[in-house]
């Protein structure tokens, strides 16, 4: 099973308190269709304008709506494959805050260092807290909203794409990201690896993985390959050396992904739909699994607290969800 990731938007905490998001968006891909979505997007992309792209590579931000529309239909063709955005609310709270929860993991790492018996382990989680606490407040948001992003492709495809006809895309597991920073293990790649697995294994014992219990038997290969007991899961199976950081201009799936980033991106900055974008949005929808109660669609917020992003403020996202539905 292949999970591409790309992201729209620059992850900074707008000064005025003015509306603002940034979305990372995840495709899954199933062996079973890979090469022919890939030449179905190839096709799609050579029928593109010169201007509809970048260095020869297509950027959702420069396709024109006709062109945009024409992805979305493209995707819809291939009900296996899944978009899974997540969308971070910037607009939630303060600069100080979000600096004060960034230097606060920063102490829970120190704090964990503290705890580990070896030296060896103890000095590598100590790096990892000098490593995170270099990172940038953005750095640090777009890491979050990219370790949820995950989260919700891992579910969605384990709840969608089990059936029988599957079974052998879950005999391995590939995680492509776009390497943001050109060279190769940047800080906020190896911070990345690691962080991943422990946020995602943190959120797993509040908030297990769904299965069905008549699909996902013991012969099934997801259960075989990465289940430990009733309801938990080898996530370090799952991820480790499993996760690839690339040039999107290499990878069709992370080109997809980006398309799909920046329709998300759009709509959730057209929330009155003043500009048009939100029909493009609803087209998009049908290829992601969320229900209209998502809103945003996939949305985080900043702070964990348990103040809840106004439901009006994303209504109109949430009527486009369910009339895609339909």
């Amino acid at each position: 099973m292949h999970f591409f990731f790309d992201e729209s938007g620059d992850f900074a905490i707008p000064d005025t308190g003015e509306h603002k998001c940034s979305v990372v968006c995840g495709l899954v891909v199933p062996e079973t269709v890979e090469n022919s979505i890939n030449a179905a997007f190839e096709n799609f992309v050579s029928q593109l304008e010169p201007t509809e792209k970048q260095c020869g590579e297509p950027k959702g931000y420069l396709l024109t709506e006709d062109s945009l529309k024409r992805f979305c239909h493209l995707l819809a063709g291939y009900p296996e494959v899944l978009v899974t955005p997540t969308t971070l609310d910037l607009s939630i709270g303060s600069r100080k805050r979000t600096t004060s929860i960034c230097s606060h993991m920063k102490a829970r790492l120190f704090e964990e260092a503290e705890k580990c018996i070896y030296d060896t382990m103890r000095e590598e989680v100590e790096e990892l807290g000098r490593q995170w606490g270099n990172l940038s407040i953005n750095d640090s948001l777009r890491l979050v909203a990219l370790t949820s992003c995950f989260w919700e492709a891992i579910e969605h495809s384990v709840l969608f794409l089990s059936e029988k006809r599957y079974y052998s895309c879950w005999e391995a597991l590939s995680f492509w990201v776009d390497a943001v920073r050109t060279r190769r293990l940047s800080r906020d790649e190896i911070v990345f690896q690691i962080m991943v697995l422990m946020w995602l294994t943190a959120w797993s014992k509040r908030r297990p993985l769904t299965t069905i219990e008549e699909i996902h038997t013991h012969e099934h290969p997801f259960e075989r390959n990465y289940c430990i007991d009733q309801s938990r899961f080898d996530l370090g199976k799952m991820l480790r050396g499993n996760i690839m950081f690339v040039n999107s201009a290499s990878c069709l799936g992370i080109q997809m992904a980006d398309i799909c980033a920046n329709i998300v991106y759009q709509a959730v900055h057209d929330l009155n739909n003043y500009n048009g974008r939100l029909p493009i949005f609803q087209l998009l929808m049908q290829s992601c699994p969320y229900g209209p109660a998502r809103g945003g669609p996939g949305l985080i917020h900043i702070h964990e607290s348990k103040k809840r992003i106004p439901a009006e403020k994303y209504r109109l996202l949430k009527q486009v969800m369910d009339a895609a539905k339909r």
